[in-house]
């Protein structure tokens, strides 16, 4: 039994994490001010509250992403990551806002 846990135990760490590549972007650079639920308890860095001071579209937060909130503790991130990543994180971090939740599409 304690063998068969500590085998179990062993190939779980060693199994890659299943983290998209833009979950590790944010990880890294934005969780730390954002929380990883993009709930932050501060307002002006809360993702989840329906809140966004600098628009919500995805060209906005990628912009804001890109060259930062002058003023605020936002750095530009344009240097750190490619436009590619950019998008991609600014669709992630939008995804936090449940008003802004993926809708189907009218036909």
């Amino acid at each position: 039994m304690i063998l068969a846990l500590a085998s179990i135990l062993t190939i779980a760490a060693a199994a890659p994490e299943s983290r998209s590549p833009t979950a590790e972007v944010y990880k890294t650079h934005c969780q730390v001010c954002h929380m990883v639920d993009g709930n932050s308890p501060l307002e002006p860095m809360n993702f989840a509250d329906g809140v966004w001071k600098h628009g919500n579209t995805p060209v906005k937060v990628a912009a804001i992403i890109a060259e930062g909130a002058p003023g605020t503790a936002m750095l530009p991130f344009k240097a750190k990551l490619t436009p590619a990543e950019i998008r991609a994180l600014a669709a992630y971090v939008r995804a936090f806002d449940p008003k802004l939740a993926r809708r189907p599409r009218k036909k």
